[in-house]
C-alpha cells in the first residue's frame, strides 16, 4: 500500500513539474498572453501595430511549488511509514523466534 502511495505521489510531483515546464517555467501564474497584432492601414498603407491580450491559462511556480512540495511530503511521509512498518515486523517476527 505504501509503494502505491509513493508512487501516486511522485507522479503527481512529476506532472506538475512537467507542467510547468511545458508552460513556460515563468515563476508567476499568468492568465491572459500578450499578443501583437499588425495591421495595414487601408488609407496609408502603412502597417501598424496593436496590442491584444488573449485569455490563456499558463502555470506558474506560484502555484506548481507548493504542489510539488506537498507531493513530495507525501512521498516522504510515505516511504518513512513503509520503513517503520517493516522494522515493526521484523522486529516482531525476531521476538517470536
Amino acid at each position: 500500500m505504501w509503494k502505491v502511495c509513493i508512487a501516486l505521489f511522485a507522479v503527481i510531483a512529476i506532472s506538475a513539474l512537467g507542467i510547468w515546464a511545458a508552460h513556460g517555467s515563468n515563476i508567476y501564474t499568468k492568465d491572459k498572453t500578450q499578443v501583437v497584432v499588425k495591421t495595414v492601414n487601408p488609407n496609408f498603407g502603412t502597417e501598424e501595430e496593436h496590442i491584444e491580450w488573449k485569455d490563456e491559462f499558463r502555470l506558474g511556480l506560484d502555484i506548481a511549488g507548493p504542489i510539488v512540495g506537498i507531493a513530495l511530503l507525501g512521498g516522504l511521509g510515505s516511504f518513512i511509514m513503509m520503513r517503520r512498518q517493516a522494522l515493526r515486523a521484523l522486529k516482531a517476527e525476531s521476538t517470536l523466534a
